[in-house]
């Protein structure tokens, strides 16, 4: 009778086991992908890692928002939200200043101040911007372990001024 009962819980376990596993897998972690979304008149700027500078572990993704008047707005917080509404802070977070977007993957950020740089049509290209490290803010670095950049979280972006916006990282990765 032994046997029987351990031949049973031994079914029962087998069976029972690969649900309970599948029901909490988060699938297989994604890459991030050059996207544009627009939110309330602002855009969201998103390109993965084109250099390969993130460690393996780690998956880049470089974002850029840009509001309603098209300057370049800095957020406040990034993060992964899960389905539990958990936040997941990155593992690493860099803001970049205007002239290292050219390897980046997203367009260079053309600012045109009031009284410096050559000025054609509307659009000014302030030179001492682009081409030096010096310069306002261009766009920010985050990295997160490889493990929780899943299809299943959504990344939210806190401006200074309280704006949230929720993304599926499905939307901006495959």
């Amino acid at each position: 009778m032994n046997m029987t009962r351990y031949a049973i819980m031994v079914l029962i376990f087998a069976v029972l086991v690969p649900q309970a596993s599948a029901a909490t897998h988060d699938g297989p972690p994604l890459t991030p992908i050059h996207n544009n979304t627009v939110r309330n008149g602002y855009t969201i700027e998103t390109v993965g890692d084109t250099l390969g500078q993130a460690s393996a572990q780690n998956t880049r993704l470089i974002i850029r928002v840009l509001g309603p008047d098209r300057k370049i707005v800095k957020p406040a917080q990034i993060g992964l939200v899960d389905k539990s509404g958990g936040m997941i802070k990155p593992v690493s977070r860099e803001d970049r200043k205007v002239g290292h977007e050219e390897n980046t993957g997203l367009p260079l950020s053309l600012n045109r101040p009031p009284d410096s740089g050559l000025q054609v049509g509307p659009v000014g290209v302030d030179f001492n911007k682009v081409f030096g490290a010096k310069g306002s803010y261009a766009y920010t670095k985050v990295d997160w372990p490889k493990s929780v950049f899943t299809a299943d979280k959504q990344l939210q972006i806190t401006l200074s001024g309280g704006q949230t916006f929720l993304l599926p990282l499905s939307s901006l990765a495959k």
